[in-house]
């Protein structure tokens, strides 16, 4: 039996599909899953360069270097169509966009969908911070860098609140996304697989993973206090349940958007990407 190296993003959104899978609430048919957690997405975007892993959960902006050994799992393209994962900018003092593109940036790391969006957008920062925790970033706001691209909004808009610093909102990646694609999903993340498995493997797991995205949709109180205790392990501090049902009550809309639109979000993204010399030419958009 195939054995699947699942790395597992500690990221409440981005693991409730795998939450029935990884406590046996879904069994797949034919293939063995060995699951790691994940705790940052720049780690996840590192070990599936590196094929640390058969699936993840990388940036939707790391996949032209890695298209050629990975598809995109179909059902699995999170995009945003609101503004609320809209990835705001924030800054510690009022300023406008010009000030913005002279100030200190925080990201999590330089293969993220966020920073590339930022890059897309926006363009021009005067100095480039990487903090890799999500959270973390909010303890730096304001001390190593005067702007954040807030990910994961629920999350960061709480902590910042809980450490009493008060936030400017500048403007959002998908203000300016909306306007320049016309009103396309923005893409977030994806779901990929590794193509050294055969095709019989990769169906398996994309089968299995479907159920239990609709496992975890269809019994949410049961996976959100599972949720709870993987993240606080991973992140090293506890999280409150109506933080992380608020996330993957978000998260969930991003990864129903239809399979149509979200890849025209995709395709619309690595083609400004590519013009604008921000990211290499996709080749091909393997999908499966």
């Amino acid at each position: 039996m195939t054995t699947i190296r699942v790395g597992a993003l500690a990221d409440s959104g981005d693991l409730y599909p795998f939450i029935p899978l990884m406590e046996g609430y879904v069994k797949p048919e034919g293939v063995n899953l060995e699951f790691t957690i994940i705790p940052t997405v720049q780690s996840v975007n590192d070990s599936v360069i590196r094929k640390e892993v058969d699936v993840s959960v990388p940036s939707a902006a790391l996949y032209p270097f890695i298209q050629g050994d990975y598809y995109i799992l179909s059902s699995a393209m999170a995009s945003a169509v609101d503004g609320i994962t809209g990835m705001p900018l924030l800054s510690s003092k009022p300023m406008e966009i010009g000030e913005a593109r002279k100030s200190t940036l925080i990201v999590h790391g330089t293969q993220t969908t966020a920073f590339t969006l930022f890059r897309l957008l926006i363009g021009k920062y005067g100095k480039l911070v990487v903090i890799p925790r999500v959270l973390e970033e909010a303890k730096a706001l304001g001390d190593k860098g005067e702007l954040l691209v807030a990910v994961h909004e629920t999350k960061m808009m709480y902590a910042l609140k809980k450490l009493g610093k008060q936030v400017h909102r500048v403007t959002s990646m998908w203000d300016m996304w909306k306007e320049i694609s016309g009103n396309l999903p923005m893409p977030m993340g994806t779901v990929v697989v590794s193509k050294e498995l055969s095709r019989e493997a990769v169906q398996s797991f994309k089968d299995a993973y479907e159920k239990s995205k609709k496992w975890a949709e269809k019994n949410i109180d049961t996976i959100i206090p599972i949720d709870v205790k993987i993240m606080t392990e991973a992140q090293g501090s506890p999280l409150e349940e109506e933080v992380v049902r608020a996330t993957i009550n978000a998260d969930i809309a991003e990864y129903n958007v239809s399979r149509d639109q979200a890849e025209k979000g995709l395709r619309f993204f690595y083609s400004l990407a590519e013009e604008r010399g921000v990211l290499p030419k996709v080749l091909k958009l393997d999908l499966i």
